[in-house]
């Protein structure tokens, strides 16, 4: 069972994203395979919409019509729409910082207290200790900003966030992150972070 998700059925994911979330889902397991392959799927659609006469996105964007689309199937025509305009894919560094900025983008729009709290439990799981080291990292930190927030483990001890209201807890967690995303959403950074020595 995948504890990650997308988490935005409303974003309109680029190939390039789509590629590393595909990555990312390999190796680590994350994305539920019916969120990816309606994320593929609507990807395809507005490639087509768009004016693209590749017969692969006409098949991609058709197996929406089936409620329950296929993995494999989605999976096979990508991989075919890929080596048809000769599209690598992205290693797996890169894929893991690609799927923490959209994971962070998701969470700096978190608008109440339970959905922050949701959106950080998540990176207190163990699979997110991944190369590169700045994944690490940043996953590291996030995992230490959940348990400042939000651990009352203690009965006697409130957590911060209990003490602060909603509004106050949505611009400190905004605040705290503001760095990692302007990192994260500047390519040359991400090159950086992604190199593999």
């Amino acid at each position: 069972m995948s504890i990650l998700k997308m988490e935005n059925s409303a974003y309109q994911y680029s190939l390039r994203e789509l590629l590393c979330l595909q990555v990312f889902r390999h190796k680590v397991g994350t994305i539920t395979s019916d969120e990816f392959c309606h994320a593929v799927i609507a990807w395809a659609e507005r490639e087509v919409i768009a004016g693209s006469d590749s017969t692969l996105l006409l098949i991609l964007a058709s197996l929406g019509l089936d409620s329950t689309p296929d993995i494999t199937a989605v999976d096979k025509y990508l991989l075919m729409y890929l080596r048809e305009k000769g599209i690598q894919s992205p290693s797996l560094y890169e894929s893991a910082m690609i799927w923490l900025r959209l994971q962070l983008d998701h969470l700096t729009e978190a608008s109440s207290r339970l959905e922050i709290e949701a959106r950080l439990t998540l990176f207190t799981q163990y699979c997110l200790d991944n190369p590169p080291g700045a994944f690490a990292r940043m996953t590291s930190m996030l995992s230490g900003l959940y348990w400042e927030l939000f651990d009352e483990a203690i009965p006697v001890f409130n957590a911060r966030a209990s003490e602060m209201s909603e509004s106050a807890l949505i611009e400190y967690v905004r605040g705290r992150l503001r760095p990692l995303v302007r990192v994260l959403n500047n390519p040359d950074w991400v090159r950086l972070l992604t190199c593999e020595y």
